[in-house]
């Protein structure tokens, strides 16, 4: 049997030349198909739905926006019901040669303002290609399901997700109702559905690291379970490969963290070994080998940014479990050196959780405070534009009370859209003080107040992604009563 293949890009699935225009019933020289010759591209957009709330209802029209060298707009109109009664497909014609384009739909009620939004994978717009391209509109600034084809087939909680391919969601591993399992799953975010038939992984893993290297290559490193190497998922190939430890790694170590490093290598740090002792480990990872770079790390499980400063890239560590620690120090990942005189709040947490926004500044927020039992409820703001530092400028400023509820730990702290300068940060997936989860909160370094964005499940112990749709993922984990779950959440940020 033909193993499946993970998901291209749109123009790669679909290849049918002027034959596809005549199955459609449309003469060639005529419409949108061109002259026999030289057909244009035509494209098929099927916009897809949420499971559950209709993001359309109540909204007049769908804009469509393809964004490529030039941008081509299109506006269709919609029917009363939000579209549930009718086919959400709508078919363009394009004259380019090739043209790789980014499809933007949104949802406008009858004043014109946008009410939901989504955008596609890139696809490239070919001459005498027929293409269909799938995207997925949510309602802005809320959580929502995902379809009803992108659940998982096995529930699971502290697992690994990474974007692989030209457009799919690689979920692998994690703890289910029967314990701790080796199972893989695939989705294509073209289609919004599952890809069958992907081999599970070697060994299982729990509580583990995985980062996508680049397109085709998936690095998993650590978990609960002991093992002597690390697992590599090749895209192309549907195949896994392991690679050998070195001697002084723990053969289980438990959450560490991972920073991709845009060089096809990943570094991996803190986390903890079979005995619950801190890792004091630095390791960097390729597709070949895993190497220790520094085994001298001071720092119990702090949370790690990666930063630019003056000296290139650093990882700012906050925190950590052994208390009594200053906050804040910077990390030179090519040496393993800690910077001990970078400038630090006057408190210790353990827990936190760390965000980079708007280029140049961090949000701290939540851990424990300095007893190791209060839930800190003030933000941490550093201001990497501080170059000179006191009396100049402060490099860190108190952000104040934000979590007037509560204070959580263990979040994911994911940038809204830090590229282009957005200094809003989304806060995912903590427990508060007795375990349970916790809203997650939408935290401005301008302007420090926590949004509450509650979650259609709350839920912790999830994978976090942030898809290259631009929405951000919420895969799996536990609910409030421990239970795994096997659905995905989706969260559309509100444009600034």
């Amino acid at each position: 049997m033909e193993r499946p293949k993970l998901p291209r890009s749109a123009a790669a699935r679909a290849t049918r030349p002027l034959a596809a225009c005549l199955a459609l019933g449309l003469a060639p020289g005529l419409g949108a198909c061109g002259d026999e010759a030289t057909p244009p591209a035509r494209v098929t957009v099927q916009v897809l739905l949420p499971d559950g709330l209709n993001p359309l209802a109540g909204n007049a029209r769908l804009v469509f926006t393809f964004h490529k060298s030039d941008v081509d707009t299109f506006v269709e109109t919609l029917a009363a019901d939000g579209g549930t009664s009718g086919d959400l497909t709508f078919t363009y014609s394009f004259p380019e040669e090739m043209e790789t384009s980014v499809l933007e739909v949104t949802a406008e009620d009858s004043g014109n303002n946008v009410r939901a939004r989504g955008r596609s994978v890139p696809f490239d717009i070919v001459k005498g290609r027929v293409l269909t391209v799938g995207v997925l509109v949510l309602s802005l600034d809320q959580w929502s399901y995902a379809p009803a084809a992108m659940r998982l087939s096995v529930a699971r909680a502290l697992h690994g997700a990474a974007v692989v391919g030209d457009g799919g969601l690689l979920v692998a591993g994690g703890t289910t109702a029967g314990g701790v399992t080796t199972t893989v799953e695939v989705f294509d975010l073209n289609a919004w559905e599952a890809v069958p038939g992907v081999p599970d992984m070697p060994v299982p893993r729990s509580r583990f690291a995985m980062v996508a290297l680049n397109a085709d290559q998936t690095l998993l490193l650590g978990g609960v379970m002991a093992s002597s190497t690390a697992d590599m998922f090749d895209g192309p190939t549907q195949t896994w490969s392991q690679i050998p430890l070195p001697l002084d790694l723990p053969d289980i170590w438990k959450g560490p963290r991972v920073i991709d490093m845009d060089n096809a290598s990943a570094m991996f740090l803190g986390g903890f070994d079979g005995s619950d002792a801190a890792v004091p480990l630095l390791v960097r990872g390729t597709g070949t080998e895993i190497t220790t770079v520094a085994d001298t790390l001071d720092r119990a499980d702090p949370s790690v940014t990666p930063v630019r400063t003056a000296d290139g890239l650093r990882f700012l560590l906050y925190g950590g479990n052994e208390l009594g620690t200053m906050a804040a120090a910077l990390l030179d990942p090519a040496t393993g050196a800690v910077e001990e005189d970078f400038e630090s709040p006057d408190e210790s947490r353990t827990r936190s959780s760390a965000a980079l926004v708007g280029n140049d500044k961090v949000i701290v927020l939540g851990g424990f405070g300095t007893d190791g039992t209060t839930l800190e409820t003030h933000a941490r703001i550093l201001d990497l534009g501080c170059t000179e530092g006191p009396p100049a400028c402060s490099r860190w400023a108190d952000g104040g009370t934000v979590l007037s509820a509560g204070g959580f730990v263990d979040a994911v702290g994911v940038p809204i859209d830090a590229e282009n300068g957005d200094t809003r940060a989304i806060f995912i997936g903590g427990v508060d003080a007795s375990e349970n989860p916790t809203d997650t909160v939408l935290v401005d370094a301008d302007y420090p107040v926590a949004i509450r964005k509650p979650m259609r499940t709350p839920r912790s112990a999830a994978a976090v992604v942030r898809l290259p749709t631009g929405q951000i993922a919420v895969i799996g984990g536990l609910d409030a009563a421990g239970n795994p779950l096997d659905t995905i959440e989706l969260y559309e940020p509100q444009a600034r």
